[in-house]
């Protein structure tokens, strides 16, 4: 029997994030997929989001709250760290993600995909719109990393959940691959994380 029940679309990097902090942990989990539109998943969510993850009766819906009790209700490695500062660097980087990053990798990815299936294909403006953006952002994990093998202390933390599904998506977007082309180091991050069980383990697309 799984230890947590995770709704959540497969495919939904949020929900990813979730499974990732719960491999790292070696929290088993049963992924429950969701129709965001049923009055069901409301009654979890009150904005009708996911992911959102049950426990023994207990419901928990936000991704940050959802790992927060992830990684202080089990037992394994700590993926917060203990000092104030490197707490703070932690909590500021999802903040970066949720806020900045997200917002253009996602719209990137997004006007990538639907484009398959418009006859014009991608709105080339719209493309060009996020270039800059996520050049900026790139350039900005790169210096993160530089010197240090994970975003925080050198550690491992939640914030590294964070942000591997938003920069492995935007990875298989031409305009994502040439920007790590100009970040070796925001490049080897994320091969390290690939590289880690917890992504064979949760990729949506089978490692």
């Amino acid at each position: 029997m799984a230890d947590i029940v995770l709704h959540t679309d497969v495919l939904s990097p949020y929900g990813w994030a979730a499974r990732l902090v719960a491999a790292e942990k070696g929290v088993s989990w049963r992924l429950k997929p969701v129709n965001v539109a049923l009055p069901a998943h409301w009654k979890l969510h009150p904005f009708g989001k996911m992911p959102v993850l049950e426990h023994h009766g207990v419901v928990v819906y936000e991704t940050l709250a959802i790992v927060h009790y992830i990684d202080r209700a089990f037992p394994g490695p700590a993926l917060q760290p203990s000092g104030a500062l490197a707490q703070a660097e932690m909590l500021q980087w999802i903040s970066i993600v949720n806020g900045y990053m997200f917002p253009v990798m996602n719209g990137l990815l997004k006007e990538r995909t639907s484009a398959m299936w418009r006859a014009e294909g991608p709105d080339e403006e719209v493309l060009a719109s996020f270039e800059g953006p996520l050049e900026l952002q790139v350039q900005y994990i790169d210096r993160a990393v530089a010197e240090r093998d994970f975003l925080v202390d050198g550690e491992i933390s939640l914030a590294d959940s964070f942000l591997l599904p938003h920069l492995h998506f935007v990875s298989a977007t031409p305009e994502g691959a040439q920007a790590l082309e100009r970040a070796p180091a925001a490049q080897a991050w994320l091969e390290r994380m690939r590289e880690r069980p917890s992504f064979a383990a949760t990729t949506p697309f089978g490692g």
